[in-house]
Formats: structure tokens, sequence, C-alpha cells
């Protein structure tokens, strides 16, 4: 439940980030278009950043810092409730992004693997659906602010609110668990770079995180090049969103039942976003629209929780954290240029089909690695987890 609330209100912020925009272009006199780079800081920063978070998670308590990333990440909004220029504001921004690195999936996903052994899929999926629950809760609220006070009020009403949160929840819930001694963790450390399982795990991931990314960029005009009405749309979307709590809920209770079977967990979960896309782009009816968002939000749903869990099957507890966060600069690539690409397709075609079919592809080549993986990789390899 603590894994919950520090997902919900880390990750679970940037879904508020558009509430703002209107009013930090008026207030600081520049376009939409320059805001707008500022998520690109979500990605890049944390993909940057959390190599070096994943070594920390390994050696010290985790309580220790995600209460030292959380400070720093809600009191950044602080700052940013209270800049005199847009300056200030970014860097405030800057440090809401690194501060949140420190309370985010690597480092609670590391925690809950320690303290959960066996329990890993449930664990890691009940947490992420903190972020699900966030989305649903915190838009509203924030709204209902902003037509009581200003931006600045709001933003720092939520930022000192949320803080105040965090810290109880954590030093209520959240043992002192501290990391294995540097003797136990560095020859499972050196070794992870040269097992397969690293690069096939951190590879088919990455193909999924940013499968999503783009489709998530798509869902809106491609429903309105269909014909379907803003609030229709938004519908569609809720479903997908309902979709995520349940295929998170399957994982928790199917991941722990199917330990030995990992790997082809992954290859359905990654095949069925597949199905569905190809579902998305032939419906020529309302109820297979429904369907398709329905499975989509089904498979992506599942995805977020499926990272730590597939590394939680093949790697040491130990450097689970350093694991998590080596893999994470392998999302950038396709990360930072695949939004560009679909809209240069788009601009090109005069529509969204290539651009689900070639998501749809990036899911099957994602479901071919996850079949390379298997127990008897895990079994074999130096760094294998307790679960061999």
């Amino acid at each position: 439940m603590a894994g919950m609330v520090c997902l919900g209100f880390g990750i679970g912020l940037i879904s508020l980030y558009g509430f703002f925009v209107d009013d930090l272009s008026r207030e600081f006199g520049v376009g939409v278009a320059t805001l707008n780079i500022a998520p690109v800081a979500l990605l890049l920063v944390p993909g940057l950043v959390s190599p070096y978070v994943g070594k920390l998670v390994d050696r010290m308590p985790a309580r220790r810092l995600i209460l030292a990333g959380a400070s720093v990440a809600l009191l950044s909004l602080c700052l940013v409730s209270q800049a005199p220029n847009l300056l200030l504001a970014g860097l405030g921004f800057l440090g809401f992004t690194l501060g949140m690195t420190g309370y985010g999936p690597v480092v609670i996903n590391a925690l809950l693997t320690r303290v959960y052994p066996g329990r890993e899929a449930r664990a890691l999926a009940i947490a992420a659906i903190g972020i699900s629950l966030a989305s649903i809760v915190l838009p509203p609220a924030t709204g209902l602010l902003l037509d009581w006070f200003d931006w600045r009020t709001t933003l720092l009403s939520l930022s000192l609110s949320l803080l105040g949160i965090v810290w109880a929840v954590v030093l209520f819930a959240v043992p002192p668990v501290a990391g294995r001694p540097a003797a136990e963790r560095q020859p499972l450390a050196r070794a992870i770079y040269r097992e397969r399982a690293f690069w096939l795990i951190g590879s088919l991931v990455a193909l999924g995180f940013n499968g999503a990314l783009v489709m998530t960029i798509c869902y809106p005009p491609y429903f309105r090049s269909l014909g379907y009405s803003p609030a229709s749309a938004g519908l569609l979307l809720a479903l997908a969103g309902a979709g995520g709590l349940v295929g998170k809920t399957a994982l928790a209770w199917l991941g722990d039942a199917l330990r030995d079977r990992a790997a082809q967990l992954a290859a359905f979960v990654l095949s069925l976003q597949a199905v569905a896309i190809a579902l998305l782009w032939s419906a020529e009816s309302t109820a297979v629209m429904v369907v398709a968002m329905g499975l989509l939000g089904f498979g992506g749903g599942a995805l977020i929780p499926l990272h730590p869990y597939l590394n939680s099957r093949y790697f040491d507890p130990a450097i689970i954290g350093q694991v998590n966060g080596a893999q994470t600069p392998l999302m950038l690539p396709l990360g930072l240029v695949g939004p560009p690409l679909a809209g240069f397709a788009y601009d090109r075609s005069g529509g969204y089909e290539p651009v689900l079919l070639a998501v749809a592809l990036l899911y099957c080549l994602a479901a071919v690695l996850a079949l390379y993986l298997s127990v008897r990789e895990r079994e074999l390899s130096p760094g294998a987890g307790p679960g061999g």
C-alpha cells in the first residue's frame, strides 16, 4: 500500500501537467509549444539518473532514499509555485524529475522484490495500481482547486499535502530494509551486463513501453479522424484505464502462480497488445472498438509491473535495483524519436493507420524476444534469483 502511494504521488502526478500549461503560458509569456518540452525531461532525466539510483537502493535503506526523493520532488514543485520567472520554474521542474526518481519505480520495485520473496508479482502489481488510482483521483481534485484558487496556490497546496501524506505513509509502513554488503553485491553486479536476460528483458520492455507511449499520443486524434466526439473518445480512453486495473490485478495473481512460466506470460501480454491494435485498426463498429480498447488497457496495465517482475525471476534481489535502473536507458532512443516519427507518418499519410501497424509490429518483436527467455537460462545464470 505504501508502494501504491509513492507511485501514485510520483509518476501519477504527470497526469496533472496539462492543468497548468495555459496558466504558465500566460504567466511567463511563452508559447504552449515551449512548455511542452518539459515532458521530454520526464523521460530523459529518469533514463539518465536511474542507473545511479539503482545502485543507491542496493546499498542503503530504501526508506531513507524514498523520503529524500519525495522531499526533493514535492518541495521543488513548491518552488515552481513561487517562481517569479520561467528559468526558476524550469529548475524547479527539473528538481521534481530528479526527486521523483528517488521514490519511483526503480526504488519501489526493488524494495517490494526484497520484502515479498515468492509473492513479487502480487506486490508489484498492487503497487502499480496506485498510478491508475492517482489518475482517477488527482485530476478532479486539481480541477476543483483551480476553480477556487489560482494556479500558484493550487500547486503549493497539492505539493505540501502530498509531501505530508508520503512521509506519514512511508514512516509508518516501509521497513528500513538495507542493501546487501558490498562483498555480496559486487560479483553479481559485474555479471549482469554479460547476461543475455539483462539485454532481452530491457529490450522487450523498452519496445512495449514506447509502443504504449506512441499509442497514448495517437488515441485522441485517431478517434477524431473516425468521427468520434471528444466525449466519446474520452469514454473509450476511460475504458482502457479500467482495463489497465484489471490487467494489473490479473498479473498479480497469475504472476505468482506461473513463476516458472514468466517469459511465456510476458510473450502472451505483448502478443495480446498486437492483437488489440489489429482490432483497433480494422474496427468497423463501436462494439469492436470497445473490445480493442479494453484489451489494450488490459495489456498496458499488466506491462507496468511486468518489467520488475521479469527481473525478479532472473536476478538476485541483492542487485535488483541496479538491474532495474541499468535497463532504463534502453527505453530512451525509441522513446525520444517515437512520437516525432508518429507525427511525421501522420503528416505524410494523413492518418495514424501506418503508426498503428508499426506499433503492432513492435509488440510482435517484443513478444519474440520474450520467448528467448527461459527458466533454464535463469537456473544456469550466475546472477539467478532465489526462485531458481
